[in-house]
């Protein structure tokens, strides 16, 4: 799946995150944890990737100068980028029992409409693309418990104290009007 797909998931899923039995599947947070890895590899991209998908009636050019940026840039910057991996898809899905129309296909972005998850993705993923070192030293740390913080600050090439920084809690802002355009980095 690209960063696309995994966002018009996102967007598509109407899970309500009252209780553990109300969460999105297993599958759909794995995407949303590969699509915050995404966004801390190449912040401008995620900005440039979630302004096209949020508004999707500027042409390439409306967006480079939106994002300050050339049109090659955005060019670049929209091209499908591999963001799931085999372990991702149920086995239904990979069985192919799921025909294609009725996977998560473009859909019309509305602000009002946004779906819980795809609002908590956008508020994991903008905080992974304004601090990516944290975001690394965070999902390693939940990945691998098992690591001491020197292991952490050995495998993340950071300081040890850093790394107590970065796993103090973190408390993310999810715009509930999801007027946030502006701030997209």
């Amino acid at each position: 799946m690209d960063q696309f797909e995994v966002m018009s998931e996102l967007y598509s899923d109407r899970s309500n995150w009252v209780d553990v039995r109300h969460y999105p599947s297993t599958v759909t947070c794995r995407r949303m944890l590969r699509l915050a890895d995404f966004a801390a590899a190449d912040p401008a991209r995620w900005g440039s990737c979630r302004m096209a998908f949020e508004v999707p009636e500027l042409s390439y050019r409306e967006l480079a100068v939106a994002r300050g940026v050339s049109h090659t840039t955005i060019m670049r910057h929209l091209a499908k980028a591999e963001v799931g991996d085999a372990g991702d898809f149920t086995a239904r899905e990979l069985d192919g029992e799921c025909p294609e129309w009725l996977r998560a296909v473009s859909i019309r972005f509305e602000a009002g409409c946004t779906s819980r998850t795809y609002r908590y993705a956008v508020a994991l993923c903008t905080f992974a693309a304004a601090q990516p070192e944290r975001w690394r030293v965070l999902r390693l740390a939940y990945e691998c418990p098992e690591l001491s913080q020197a292991e952490l600050a050995k495998l993340c090439s950071v300081c040890e104290r850093s790394v107590r920084n970065y796993l103090q809690p973190v408390r993310l802002e999810v715009d509930e009007s999801f007027n946030d355009l502006e701030v997209i980095y």
